[in-house]
């Protein structure tokens, strides 16, 4: 991994930074001698955190209690970071609604987009600004293998997803003239708390689960030398057949699998290639 520090600056922001691959994200970060601003919503994991990293690492954690769905969540962020030399943002955090879209409730999916679409784009707008000002930094967002594609029963997910891939592709031209890296991260299955809350046994699907860490490390990697990334050897391929054959193909095979794999369902979406 880069001496973030040194190519970046002291702090980093991190979103989702208690759980999952934010939480391998601000290890690695704290193990590179970066200092975090953690953003959660439960305080005590934030506490826990932050005795983790500075105890094990020697660096300095801030915390900041948000729940990022809530509209002046970025600006309170924004308030909260300002005395910090900042030359990293993560956009990590994210929520899944999985289920027929049309069964789902509307306020659980307005809600996904909030936190999943706004909250990023809000937190790279305004540290893109701080960073391009100071002549160096860089965004990683993280994004999904299923936002390469449409995919049935976690429709709004998979769409909230395609669109930071896209911002972030086109953030990373924008913004490299400026001094700033922009890459998206595309993780496949991922043993996280989000997964394992799903109602989909993911064992019955032909997709390789991936430890967070190495989704991070991977991730962290990228940055400055890739515009997305896509961690495993069977993820890239799901993301690179996309390119070959017809687009609507993947889309009716992972809704396929994801009907088959659903534990609270006997539906099932049939999958014929047209």
């Amino acid at each position: 991994m880069s001496n973030f520090k040194e190519k970046y600056g002291p702090w980093a922001v991190v979103t989702g930074a208690t759980t999952g691959i934010g939480k391998s994200i601000s290890k690695q970060l704290a193990a590179d001698g970066v200092n975090i601003i953690a953003v959660a919503r439960n305080e005590t994991n934030l506490s826990t955190l932050k005795a983790e990293l500075e105890v094990g690492h020697g660096v300095t954690v801030d915390t900041i209690s948000a729940d990022l769905s809530l509209s002046d969540a970025s600006n309170v962020i924004a308030e909260k970071t300002a005395h910090r030399d900042v030359g990293l943002l993560v956009a990590n955090a994210g929520i899944e609604n999985d289920g027929f879209f049309i069964e789902n409730d509307i306020n659980a999916e307005s809600k996904l987009l909030a936190l999943n679409i706004q909250s990023p784009m809000q937190l790279s707008h305004i540290f893109a600004q701080r960073l391009s000002a100071r002549g160096k930094g860089g965004i990683l967002f993280v994004s999904s293998l299923f936002g390469y594609q449409g995919v049935p029963l976690v429709a709004n997910y998979s769409a909230s997803k395609a669109y930071i891939l896209s911002l972030g592709e086109a953030l990373n031209v924008e913004l490299r003239p400026l001094g700033v890296d922009v890459t998206v991260l595309s993780p496949g299955l991922t043993k996280t708390p989000m997964v394992d809350n799903m109602a989909i046994d993911f064992s019955k699907m032909p997709i390789t689960t991936h430890d967070p860490a190495m989704v991070a490390r991977v991730g962290l990697n990228a940055l400055g030398k890739k515009a997305t990334v896509v961690p495993g050897l069977i993820n890239k391929i799901y993301a690179w057949e996309n390119r070959l054959i017809p687009r609507s193909w993947p889309v009716k095979l992972f809704g396929f699998l994801l009907s088959r794999a659903r534990t609270n369902s006997d539906a099932e979406i049939e999958f014929r290639p047209e």
